[in-house]
């Protein structure tokens, strides 16, 4: 019996993690719609230095991160703003996608070391660092999250 409620309790656990996750994005993106105009450059500049730090971008994946940090930035404030107004739940579940297919996005830019990299990184926050792990959570998916998101989306 004991292992049967167990069992029951693993996916409300799952669930638990992956509200906590979403308030997170929501919360970060709410910061940088804040600041008006300047969020989109906060957000791409955030985004960037982060990952920096980690991968260690080439002079030549600069220009193409920070486009790529911009376009997903324009692609979220338009589903965030009417998400917010709506209060669909279809459209939190667009939001949810798009941040799931923008993480995908980013992945597939990488090189196959930066990629390790990142997903080391993450995972060791995941582990390691709850702190941390939420910092980095509420902009990028470890690969645990990711997956879980994506069975939940």
């Amino acid at each position: 019996m004991k292992y049967l409620l167990f069992l029951l309790w693993i996916p409300m656990l799952s669930f638990g993690q992956i509200e906590r996750a979403i308030k997170l994005k929501v919360a970060v993106m709410q910061n940088f719609v804040a600041k008006g105009a300047e969020g989109e450059t906060m957000f791409w500049q955030t985004k960037g230095r982060i990952t920096f730090g980690i991968v260690n971008y080439t002079e030549e994946q600069n220009p193409i991160f920070k486009d790529l940090f911009i376009s997903q930035y324009k692609e979220l404030l338009a589903i965030y703003n009417k998400m917010n107004v709506s209060e669909d739940e279809r459209d939190t579940a667009l939001y949810i996608k798009t941040l799931i297919r923008q993480e995908q996005d980013y992945r597939n830019l990488l090189t196959k070391e930066q990629l390790k990299l990142y997903l080391d990184k993450l995972a060791d926050f995941e582990l390691n660092n709850p702190q941390a792990h939420d910092s980095y959570s509420s902009l990028f998916f470890s690969e645990k999250l990711l997956i879980e998101f994506i069975s939940k989306f």
